[in-house]
């Protein structure tokens, strides 16, 4: 056996083995339970920035839930007519109410200001926070409410599907989420409490007694990633939460590849950022298959490269079935691992200059900023 040969196998070994794993962890992650039959009256917080194609359908899917729901929008500095919109469907239905956010204080990121901005007008046992781009189907609710109670948590955060759009976001988002899920590992012991503390700001469902216990908002008001803080902070204080996922919940974060590009480096930047030796092990699977690759159509290895694409396509395809995207566009393998490669390449060098990138107009460091900055 050729040294071209055994290199080709092992690496092609490696990556389905890799892309098995991860999706039998996907399987094995624990659904959630039937909904309660009388889940307690929820508030929905929500905070919008320019969402002016998001937020109705938002606040449909929000008020067909067969759980009892409040919606209280909060605006925060929108510009594209999204709190008129807001307003207008909130003068034929009472159970939607829209707040201003009011001006951005410095040091303040601007959702975490507006999510409490929105608190205060809160006075449910239990607060949904949301995000404009979400979709959920009418059960969603009752079944988090379901998973608080059966095992036994203060906050429940849902995975959904995240739909994509066009070659960018297909080659892109399915190939992230895969990652993530890989760095994930266990889905029971996330589910239940005992693994790390995870969580998606799309969808948080959160005991107000616990998160005002906690101190509020004000402790993260800088965090680039508020989920992540909010439940590490309820878990520092003595509360169960939980992360599950669900094809209920369904999200398209970004439209294009410029702005998913954009998201994305921003997002693990925040995720990534400050453990720089956790991103090691996926940049090697992501970019040592698809050097060698190109190495052995250069060195005339044709047969040798062609088992390499096919394991790697094959991996890429079975990792997109498991996320419910569509797997063909597994056969354009690697442009998709280098894709995803090249936007952790960029979000580690984020971090390392101290500043992530912009969303929608405002600037973000890396740091909790200082006493008279400006985080617009």
């Amino acid at each position: 056996m050729t040294l071209a040969l055994t290199l080709s196998l092992l690496l092609g070994a490696g990556l389905v083995g890799l892309a098995l794993g991860t999706e039998e962890r996907r399987r094995q992650a624990p659904a959630l339970p039937p909904p309660l039959p009388a889940p307690p009256l929820t508030t929905v917080l929500l905070p919008v920035r320019d969402e002016r194609d998001n937020v109705l359908a938002c606040l449909e899917s929000l008020l067909a839930q067969t759980a009892a729901v409040r919606l209280l929008v909060v605006d925060d500095g929108s510009t594209d007519g999204t709190a008129d919109l807001v307003a207008e469907r909130a003068s034929a239905e009472p159970r939607i109410a829209l707040v201003s956010a009011g001006p951005l204080p410095a040091g303040w990121r601007g959702k975490v200001h507006a999510l409490w901005a929105g608190w205060r007008g809160v006075d449910t046992p239990w607060v949904l926070l949301t995000d404009a781009d979400t979709r959920h189907a009418p059960e969603l609710l009752a079944r988090a409410h379901a998973a608080a109670a059966e095992l036994g948590l203060d906050a429940v955060s849902i995975a959904g599907h995240q739909e994509v759009r066009g070659p960018g976001e297909n080659l892109l988002i399915p190939g992230v989420f895969a990652l993530l899920d890989a760095l994930l590992g266990d889905w029971s012991a996330a589910a239940d409490s005992s693994g790390p503390a995870v969580a998606n700001g799309q969808f948080i469902l959160l005991r107000r007694q616990a998160w005002d216990a906690c101190g509020g908002f004000e402790p993260i008001r800088a965090t680039p990633l508020d989920d992540m803080a909010l439940v590490s902070r309820l878990r520092a204080g003595g509360w169960r939460t939980g992360f599950l996922r669900s094809g209920l919940l369904r999200v398209r974060m970004y439209r294009g590849v410029a702005a998913a590009v954009r998201g994305w480096r921003r997002n693990l930047a925040g995720l990534l950022g400050a453990r720089p030796g956790r991103v090691v092990l996926p940049l090697a699977v992501l970019l040592l298959p698809a050097a060698a690759l190109l190495g052995l159509l250069a060195g005339g290895f044709t047969v040798e490269a062609v088992l390499l694409w096919t394991a790697g396509a094959a991996a890429s395809m079975l990792s997109r079935s498991g996320s419910g995207h569509p797997p063909a566009w597994g056969l354009l393998y690697p442009l998709d691992a280098l894709l995803v490669a090249g936007v952790l390449l960029l979000a580690l060098l984020d971090w390392r200059r101290g500043k992530l990138a912009s969303w929608k107009g405002r600037e973000m460091g890396v740091q909790e900023p200082e006493a008279g900055s400006m985080d617009r």
